[in-house]
């Protein structure tokens, strides 16, 4: 069993994790914490990496729960997301075929909480690309981790939050500014997406994690 955080458009190294495992939680009872992929992706732009960031409210400060942290409504920030990703991928080989599905997923305000923002990202972008794997969310915090591969904290942006977790090896795909700035590994799933397509889920499968 494995145990992950929520994850906003999630990156390549936590869509692998989906692909190997055979059962999945999702924790939304932890404390929320800063500066994760829980509310952020990174793309690649003309300019270089650019993370998107969804602002979000904390009804209880500091002890706030995934479950309660809401996706800020006092910002532009879906109207600039969307037309960053635009910008950056436009011209990429596949971005005709997916760009509906990701304009709805940002655009649609349906979803005041985050944590349901990315189950209605990870709901229509799984099927997608060909991945059936059982999702369930948490209904506590869990602790006793012995029987689970807990990968919560450490698919983290920051290197030195992994807990010793080594990053897997990213084989290189096809990315439309690697003339620019060379390979850039562990993009987020819409990265994947506009530059490869329906070899997606190949890719994703040929990882070796570890």
């Amino acid at each position: 069993m494995l145990l992950l955080s929520t994850a906003y458009f999630p990156n390549i190294e936590y869509l692998a994790h989906l692909v190997a495992a055979e059962k999945v939680i999702i924790d939304l009872h932890e404390t929320y914490p800063k500066q994760t992929w829980r509310n952020r992706c990174q793309i690649m732009t003309g300019n270089g990496p650019v993370s998107l960031t969804v602002p979000v409210e904390k009804p209880h400060g500091n002890h706030t729960r995934t479950l309660e942290v809401i996706a800020s409504g006092h910002s532009n920030w879906r109207e600039n997301h969307w037309k960053t990703i635009v910008s950056a991928y436009r011209n990429a080989p596949f971005f005709l075929y997916y760009c509906d599905m990701v304009k709805e997923l940002i655009l649609d305000k349906k979803h005041q909480h985050l944590h349901l923002l990315n189950r209605q990202i990870l709901e229509m972008v799984l099927p997608e690309i060909g991945l059936n794997v059982s999702l369930e969310y948490s209904s506590h915090f869990i602790q006793d981790t012995r029987e689970c591969i807990d990968r919560r904290f450490s698919l983290s942006p920051k290197a030195k939050d992994r807990g010793g977790v080594a990053y897997p090896e990213f084989p290189p795909y096809y990315q439309i500014f690697e003339d620019r700035f060379g390979f850039q590994p562990n993009l987020s799933i819409i990265d994947l997406l506009f530059n490869m397509g329906p070899d997606t889920l190949g890719y994703l499968e040929g990882m070796k994690l570890l």
